[in-house]
């Protein structure tokens, strides 16, 4: 695999010199400081808002609303912004003509893929980690209680599982076609097919489609197992790479 170490460089200086970093950098800060607040206020909004016609009763929050809040806002929004990030790995390459440059030198067509995955996973993972972290340190201000925070580790571990999926589906997607709009749809369809196919509960305890649920449970410090969806999940992110390669490989450009 030629060339996979100057690519892995380019990657990483393309997301620091261009609206990656700022997209999923702003996007994971932002909500992993307005999350906790949001979860910790929620009521004296409503109260606020609604007055004493509210009509349900809202509990007294506790921190791991917060923690719930930032794994849903992971789960829907930002996976979302880490879609988007995905469809364009390669498919704005191929559409702009910049990668024809690079791959007339000593450099494998896998390197080139790969090595887009692997600065996305680490932007990501990055993000991921700064935005728990500043949940974890914005909810522990604001509840002003001892926080436990290895549910929420443990939920964002498994949340990164998804992501790496979704990754891998998204790329090959970007390998297959050359418009990035087109590469998002194919993730976020893939996205929407699992969220469906989390209504059938075989599907949800032995496939990727569960994880979303494990996160959540997880965040609320529930007792969830999601060994099996994590596995087949980083399994068929395994399979979908190689489809990704296979499909680059014998593109034309």
């Amino acid at each position: 695999m030629t060339g996979f170490a100057p690519m892995l460089r380019k990657g990483f200086t393309e997301i620091v010199r261009t609206w990656r970093i700022w997209l999923v950098g702003a996007a994971f800060i932002a909500m992993g400081i307005a999350d906790p607040i949001l979860a910790r206020y929620t009521k004296e909004i409503l109260g606020s808002v609604v007055g004493d016609q509210m009509p349900i009763e809202v509990p007294d929050p506790v921190y791991l609303d917060a923690f719930a809040q930032w794994t849903k806002d992971l789960s829907q929004l930002l996976i979302i912004v880490v879609l988007v990030v995905a469809a364009g790995s390669v498919a704005s390459e191929i559409n702009t003509g910049t990668l024809i440059g690079p791959l007339t030198k000593p450099v494998s067509r896998s390197a080139f893929v790969l090595a887009k995955m692997t600065s996305i996973l680490t932007l990501v993972t990055a993000a991921a980690a700064v935005g728990t972290a500043l949940v974890w340190l914005v909810t522990r201000l604001l509840f002003g209680t001892e926080v436990d925070p290895t549910h929420l580790w443990r939920a964002v571990g498994t949340w990164l599982a998804l992501a790496v999926f979704l990754i891998a589906v998204t790329t090959l997607a970007s390998c297959l076609v050359s418009n990035t709009i087109a590469a998002f749809g194919i993730g976020f369809g893939a996205y929407i097919l699992m969220s469906l196919a989390a209504l059938w509960q075989p599907a949800r305890a032995y496939s990727p489609v569960g994880l979303g649920e494990s996160v959540g449970a997880l965040a609320r410090g529930l007792d969830a197992s999601p060994t099996w969806p994590i596995a087949t999940g980083l399994l068929g992110a395994v399979v979908f790479t190689v489809l990704a390669l296979v499909a680059f490989r014998h593109r034309e450009l």
